[in-house]
């Protein structure tokens, strides 16, 4: 399964963590670190993330610092062969945050990651959560407020687990600005359900 981005100059790949153990347990702090690990079927679906994007591999994988999303990024890295660093500001939304302050602190790893980033072609990848992705993707367009119903997951996240967003930008001007091309490229819901690729 390959994604043909190599000709453009930017792409980033926005992969939401894949599916953690104790799913919906209320009891747990989701928020705070280390938070829950994989389940065996998160594991497969990290794997399945991988696999879709080995035809056209991102240089680095940046990641959440909680346990679902390291564990997904690792799994993602090691198979593609590429290095991992760990980001705090992608980090779950905490409940003490205002969607002001996540969006400020995802605005900044994207400014220094993406926008400000050395010339020449640019292909990241980054393991997060639905609030931080959402809050992300929102600056750059809102494909998904046109068909609301078709990119409505579990909680309302706009990703599921192990589902991947493709931003992606032809040109980049002197400015660093870009017009980014939006697509949900990659979803999965278990392990035992075959992915669903756009």
């Amino acid at each position: 399964m390959t994604d043909p981005t190599t000709d453009h100059q930017h792409t980033v790949y926005l992969i939401r963590h894949a599916q953690p153990m104790n799913l919906g347990d209320a009891t747990l702090r989701y928020d705070v670190p280390p938070g829950p690990p994989l389940s065996a079927d998160g594991r497969a679906q990290a794997a399945m993330a991988a696999n879709f994007l080995a035809g056209n591999p991102p240089t680095v994988v940046y990641t959440s610092p909680l346990d679902r999303a390291m564990q997904t990024a690792q799994i993602i890295a090691a198979q593609l062969g590429v290095p991992l660093a760990i980001d705090e500001r992608l980090a779950e939304h905490r409940h003490e945050e205002t969607a002001d302050q996540v969006a400020a602190r995802v605005a900044e790893f994207w400014h220094e990651r993406v926008t400000t980033a050395p010339p020449g072609p640019l292909r990241v990848a980054l393991v997060s959560h639905g609030s931080p992705i959402k809050f992300m993707l929102a600056p750059l367009g809102d494909v998904w407020t046109a068909d609301a119903e078709r990119y409505k997951f579990d909680y309302g996240n706009i990703v599921p687990h192990a589902g991947i967003w493709r931003a992606r930008c032809d040109a980049v001007g002197s400015d660093h600005t870009c017009r980014w091309e939006l697509a949900l490229i990659f979803r999965t819901f278990a392990a035992s359900t075959a992915p669903v690729k756009h």
